[in-house]
């Protein structure tokens, strides 16, 4: 061998990759173990084979091939000290890459040329599965600058729509027909809760294709498969991904129309404690709501809400109507009902009011003995107090912890008449619309055991209400002013012969009999000069 050394051809053969040397024809002189064991089962050598002719047979039909010869000829012809390469070299069985390295280099005056191939397989693969996660990062990347752009379009739109309405129903109009237009949405209903039967009615509808109105209402106690439904009930959104696995759905609408979508997400639209409806939405492919867009869409029910009650406010300061709402309540842990039944006597709610931020409510109970004693036991009772006494009862003041008048308070309503005996209390309840009546109804409902609603009626108020006159005098009426009127009128003051004394209503006040009586002449100026203003000419002047 014309290298002449023995150690050299050692270690050639010991190296794990494969190693030919070519001359300057590009016949291979020599190869080591693994170029012979290689490829071959029989170990051949190749060598006196033209390793370039060889490789120059398939450079028609093989870029590789083709490459590998143009670098090898360059190398011999010394227009290049070395070349290099990688390709693949694939076997049914299983996938492999090499690298080809050739290195030009001189023995005794000629050429010679070591041509490597190295596996590079496991490299390969990684910066194969490297680039795949690039690809779909990338992917991902694209997908939510997409969505980003959608979603912002989206949010604007419904919420230029829900601003820019005049009505609720051009809101909702507005509304599912700009989700529609937004993948992946396909169909969107909004519909309203009834209070009186407990129905959703779906009041306006849009779709991509001629998919007609739901037929018929939904009734809450009965359809509580619906994610509409059970949107409604668990006052949070309700998803189903793939409607076809799911048992009860070939009832739903659209699904029974013959036009089938595969996911729907329904969305509560609520404002506070006020329940203004639900959106349902409609997507043709499973999975379709993701929480990236469960928080789009509870982001927009939010925005419609907020403009329904908008829409609403501007509606109740123009309009005279008023709800009116008539209910039983039946539960032990209501306290008027607790004061009544441990007393076996009727309670019946006289009046409302606050003293020093503190909620007084004023209850007759048509019975002397006990009536203070039974109503300080109660836990939703700070204090008690006997106001005035009767000859068939008495007048509790009852300083409340947070709870149902005060609540009702709260919600706009006023409690015309609320009376407790034989385990039921009986509720007449005005409210400014529909939206707060429905509010109050579950709120009763989820607190006690069982409402039923007797009476739902809208009514036209008189144009000056004995609310309007009661917001007038809480502008013009001290705090202390107000609490003496109020505690004269409860307490039967004005009756004759008075049931109580002003020294005695005085004292419930912490004040002297004058300062009481002072406070209630100051009271009842105000009130006459509000009754009267303009036909007569009582002092104006404020104490």
């Amino acid at each position: 061998m014309e290298f002449g050394s023995d150690l050299a051809t050692a270690t050639l053969e010991t190296l794990p990759i494969t190693v030919a040397v070519i001359d300057e024809d590009g016949k291979i002189l020599l190869t080591n173990r693994s170029w012979r064991e290689f490829g071959s089962d029989e170990g051949d050598d190749h060598v006196g084979v033209n390793y370039v002719a060889t490789a120059r047979m398939h450079e028609d039909d093989d870029e590789h091939a083709r490459r590998a010869v143009e670098g090898l000829e360059a190398v011999l012809a010394g227009d290049r000290e070395t070349f290099a390469m990688e390709y693949p070299c694939h076997s049914p069985e299983q996938k492999q890459w090499f690298m080809m390295r050739a290195r030009r280099f001189t023995v005794d005056g000629r050429t010679r040329v070591s041509v490597a191939h190295l596996e590079i397989t496991d490299r390969k693969l990684a910066e194969i599965a490297a680039e795949e996660t690039a690809e779909r990062v990338r992917e991902e990347r694209r997908a939510l600058e997409h969505v980003l752009d959608r979603i912002d379009g989206l949010v604007r739109d419904v919420t230029d729509a829900a601003v820019g309405a005049g009505s609720r129903d051009e809101i909702e109009r507005r509304v599912c027909n700009r989700i529609v237009e937004t993948e992946p949405y396909v169909l969107a209903w909004i519909g309203r809760v009834d209070v009186t039967d407990r129905r959703i009615s779906p009041r306006e509808w849009a779709s991509d294709g001629d998919v007609p109105l739901e037929d018929g209402d939904l009734v809450l106690e009965s359809d509580e498969t619906h994610p509409a439904v059970r949107a409604i009930d668990g006052d949070e959104h309700y998803v189903v991904e793939a409607l076809s696995s799911f048992d009860d759905a070939d009832r739903w609408w659209p699904v029974g129309t013959g036009t089938y979508y595969e996911a729907v997400a329904a969305l509560p639209i609520t404002y506070g404690d006020v329940t203004y409806g639900v959106l349902v939405v409609f997507a043709e492919e499973a999975d379709a709501f993701s929480d990236r867009e469960l928080l789009v869409l509870e982001s927009l029910t939010g925005t419609i809400a907020t403009a329904m009650n908008a829409i609403e406010s501007r509606r109740m300061l123009s309009s005279d109507a008023v709800v009116e709402l008539e209910l039983t309540v039946e539960d032990p842990s209501l306290f008027a009902t607790r004061l009544a039944d441990s007393l076996d006597a009727t309670v019946t709610f006289r009046g409302l009011g606050f003293d020093d931020g503190r909620p007084l409510a004023f209850f007759h109970v048509d019975r002397v003995d006990g009536a203070e004693t039974a109503a300080t036991d109660l836990e939703a009772v700070r204090e008690a107090t006997v106001l005035a006494t009767y000859e068939d009862g008495v007048l509790l003041e009852l300083t409340l912890e947070d709870g149902l008048v005060t609540t009702l308070a709260e919600h706009g309503a006023v409690i015309e008449s609320f009376d407790a005996a034989d385990g039921l209390a009986d509720l007449s309840l005005e409210l400014p619309d529909g939206q707060s009546a429905r509010s109050v109804y579950d709120l009763l409902e989820d607190r006690y055991d069982r409402v039923e609603l007797l009476s739902y009626h809208e009514t036209e108020q008189p144009s000056r209400t004995p609310q309007d006159l009661a917001g007038t005098l809480e502008r013009k009426l001290t705090d202390r002013q107000a609490m003496a009127l109020q505690k004269a009128f409860v307490a039967d003051y004005f009756e004759w012969p008075r049931n109580v004394s002003g020294e005695e209503l005085a004292e419930s006040m912490g004040i002297s009999r004058s300062t009481f009586h002072q406070h209630l002449r100051s009271a009842q100026r105000k009130l006459l000069e509000e009754l009267y203003e303009g036909e007569t000419a009582i002092g104006r002047s404020s104490d």
